[in-house]
């Protein structure tokens, strides 16, 4: 098995940050919407902690994919249709898009709000913007908006569009994100 991406397939080092990408990304989403409701109290203040670390090595681990995809560019998108090809295009641009902007916004919020950005007690994310009520009630938004609504849909159509490849066209599609054998053209 390749570490890189070949013309074929995705290379592990690809599959590995999809793969754990997607568990944390979607995980966070869930994470976040289920600690929103909590009343404030230190519990809900070290889940806070917790979902902010966690923030920070998505945010590591698609600034990794992006320059990864500088050493080893994915193979082509399979589509049988043009339309299918710039929708798959966009939703991936989408999520890409979200990988990066939910963590930024939310350490905005975070720093606008008078709190730091720890990672496990690790070490501290540097202050990027001022305490400021307007700057985080905008990070807010865009945080909330993004990781509710528009990021969810984006996954769902992810989701829906390796299914269609693997189960109506019966193409290589998600074989090649799980690492099974794929038969060369």
């Amino acid at each position: 098995m390749s570490v890189k991406n070949s013309s074929q397939t995705y290379g592990l080092v690809t599959r590995a940050n999809h793969w754990i990408t997607a568990v944390l990304f979607i995980g966070m989403i869930a994470f976040g919407i289920y600690m929103a409701d909590l009343p404030k109290s230190p519990d809900k203040f070290e889940l806070y902690d917790i979902h902010k670390s966690i923030g920070v090595i998505v945010l590591a681990l698609v600034v990794l994919r992006l320059v990864w995809l500088k050493v080893s560019p994915n193979p082509p998108v399979i589509a049988s249709k043009r339309s299918e090809e710039i929708l798959a295009h966009s939703v991936r641009g989408i999520l890409y898009l979200g990988l990066i902007l939910m963590p930024l916004s939310g350490w905005v919020m975070s720093n606008a709000g008078g709190h730091e950005v720890a990672v496990f007690g690790w070490f501290t994310m540097p202050q990027i913007v001022p305490e400021n009520e307007t700057i985080g009630g905008i990070a807010k938004g865009v945080h909330a908006i993004a990781g509710q609504f528009i990021l969810p849909l984006a996954i769902l159509l992810h989701i829906a569009g390796a299914m269609k490849h693997h189960f109506v066209y019966k193409d290589a599609t998600l074989k090649r994100m799980l690492g099974r054998d794929v038969p060369k053209d």
